[in-house]
């Protein structure tokens, strides 16, 4: 799978990623780290990658306005450590490609949410 890691998220979800064997494209360290949000998603759905990002706005670009997107993973963790992130992505990795790909993901301590 394509991934584009916003310019808020660790590096070591992508370092993980990649070593899963999928493409990761970073924003942060680069000149599109400031990207507006809509922009971000639009890179995104233009390389038809998944987004997986910290900052819940990209939910309203979805659902109010109505952005194409190709999927969201929305991390909302209070415990932000690199194996908390690492954990809880790989049961998303873990279920069929189906059930993530042009979903929007909300990722938070308790549990795992799929739209």
């Amino acid at each position: 799978m394509k991934f584009l890691l916003d310019a808020n998220m660790k590096k070591s979800v992508g370092t993980f990623l990649e070593s899963s064997g999928h493409s990761v494209r970073y924003l942060a360290g680069t000149e599109d780290r400031v990207l507006p949000d809509d922009q971000v998603l639009k890179l995104a759905f233009t390389e038809n990658r998944i987004l997986i990002t910290n900052d819940k706005d990209f939910g309203d670009l979805i659902y109010r306005q109505h952005h194409p997107h190709c999927g969201v993973i929305l991390f909302r963790l209070t415990q932000a450590t690199d194996e908390g992130y690492i954990r809880r992505l790989l049961s998303i990795l873990q279920s069929p490609e189906k059930d993530i790909v042009n979903r929007y993901i909300v990722i938070t301590d308790d549990h795992i949410r799929v739209r």
